[in-house]
């Protein structure tokens, strides 16, 4: 019996309380999560003078049912831009820097066990329709649907069709947008590719000749499967919160940058527009909104890389010393770290002892200046990577726990890379 249609079956048995496919009209449950995002940059030295863009996430809208709004807590030796949202230092040749923010985010989301539940139902039935198919709004299929890419037309389509026939019996043709859209997440996410990540995003042309990528890849090659099928989709850029004590900090080397991250990992997933129920998570890799919570930096339909671009992000990695902090806190870890109004001597004494392994406040930092900002205007911008979902789970969909501390640390370092890519490629174009 084929793996997925094991799958299937036990996804089946176990759903209690199925959704009603015969509801005229849907009301989409929503949670709303608050947190607290840290980024602090400590360069030791530059090569370089120029001004940068610190990264965080942004006042965010994506239809009815997902929303987050940024509000800035606290800064040093970052100037926050208002009009564009921004968050700018400047380094100066032959000096180093030292600056940080703290925003707060709050995100609101489709309820995870709702949004799961689709999921599952789904890879149960691909026939499921939970809200009469009437197609989709014009200008949602002018903004998210293209033409595909060749390769895909010719190489990733007919795979596809030949596993949907073999695994479920029909033809694509069978399917309803959710079922469609979902098994053919979980085709290219996980059998179609192998997951590989590497240190830098890879072309269309390379994933579908090797065959092997990373979530930002994946994800850029099932945006263009939909595409095919004339479902809306995008690509969303953030960062995975992820209460677990294995994700407590990893570190990246880039050039001579060394990232670090504290409880998060950059990722990449694919949101569909299911009609009825709008935007939901097909992120059958980390599990994004409908097991994690996540932090939006943006999200887009952009599915080509420049390799100029990702020459010129390496360029700047050599051209600095120093190491970036990137922190996420549930509110309630926050407050309890550093209090309900900030203390900044605790946010100090975190990045010093996260960077420097030392939990002295009296380090002399280059010149500070303290800033108390209002809450930004909408900004726009995009972002990116993470944890395998199991494609034999037991009986659930929850992503897989199965992988060790060591080989997850390994994986988030490669592929986070790809986050900081598409990031500062960004930040150099303004």
């Amino acid at each position: 019996m084929p793996r997925l249609l094991l799958l299937i079956l036990m996804l089946a048995m176990v759903l209690a309380t199925p959704l009603q496919a015969d509801a005229p009209s849907v009301s989409v449950p929503v949670e709303c999560r608050s947190f607290y995002f840290l980024n602090a940059i400590w360069i030791t030295y530059s090569n370089i003078t120029e001004t940068l863009l610190l990264e965080s996430p942004v006042n965010f809208t994506l239809g009815s049912f997902i929303n987050q709004t940024v509000v800035p807590v606290y800064s040093v030796n970052v100037n926050y831009n208002e009009t564009s949202g921004t968050y700018a230092f400047n380094v100066t040749a032959g000096e180093g820097f030292y600056g940080y923010l703290v925003n707060k985010v709050e995100v609101c989301t489709p309820k995870s066990a709702w949004n799961k539940q689709l999921i599952t139902m789904a890879l149960a039935n691909v026939s499921y329709a939970p809200y009469p198919e009437t197609g989709f709004p014009s200008d949602i299929v002018e903004k998210y649907v293209h033409p595909p890419h060749e390769l895909v037309v010719n190489v990733v389509v007919p795979a596809f069709e030949e596993w949907f026939n073999e695994t479920y019996g029909v033809g694509t043709a069978r399917a309803s947008y959710l079922g469609l859209a979902v098994s053919a997440a979980y085709f290219i996410y996980l059998e179609f590719i192998t997951y590989n990540a590497s240190a830098t995003p890879n072309s269309i042309e390379e994933v579908i000749q090797t065959r092997q990528g990373d979530c930002d890849d994946m994800s850029r090659i099932l945006v263009e499967l939909l595409s095919y099928y004339g479902i809306p989709s995008t690509i969303a850029y953030g960062y995975v919160y992820i209460p677990d004590a294995r994700f407590e900090r990893f570190e990246m080397p880039v050039e001579n940058v060394t990232y670090i991250f504290r409880y998060n990992g950059p990722h990449a997933f694919v949101l569909t527009y299911i009609p009825g129920y709008e935007w939901i998570s097909v992120d059958l890799l980390a599990g994004s909104i409908w097991y994690y919570p996540f932090l939006f930096e943006g999200e887009s339909v952009e599915t080509t890389v420049n390799e100029s671009d990702v020459e010129q992000m390496i360029d700047l990695h050599r051209s600095i010393n120093g190491s970036q902090l990137i922190a996420v806190f549930h509110q309630e870890e926050f407050t309890r770290m550093f209090g309900t109004e900030v203390n900044s001597s605790l946010v100090e004494a975190f990045i010093n002892e996260t960077i420097l392994g030392s939990t002295s406040t009296s380090t002399t930092h280059p010149t500070q200046s303290t800033t108390e900002t209002t809450q930004p205007t909408q900004p726009t911008s995009p972002a990116t990577p993470f944890e395998e979902l199991s494609p034999t789970p037991p009986v659930s969909t929850e992503p897989s726990r199965t992988l060790s501390a060591e080989a997850l640390t390994v994986m988030l370092a490669l592929v986070a890379l790809a986050l900081i890519v598409i990031f500062i490629i960004r930040l150099r174009k303004r």
